[in-house]
């Protein structure tokens, strides 16, 4: 499965710590903020504190009663 960014759905790489491709990161950010929020990604990812909204699915529907 490929992912794909979440603001103009080019292509990223699988192993990507963001949802976003790096021209709309930066867009969204600025390059400063974007650096850093890779930064802090990739530590968190390391550390395993990190989840993928990708792996996760769509969220599923709650049954009212």
């Amino acid at each position: 499965m490929a992912k794909k960014c979440i603001y103009c759905k080019a292509e990223i790489p699988d192993e990507s710590v963001i949802d976003f491709c790096s021209r709309c990161g930066k867009g969204v950010w600025g390059e400063k903020m974007f650096n850093t929020i890779i930064k802090n990604m990739e530590e968190a990812r390391s550390k395993g504190d990190l989840v993928s909204t990708n792996l996760i699915g769509p969220p599923k529907e709650i049954s009212r009663v």
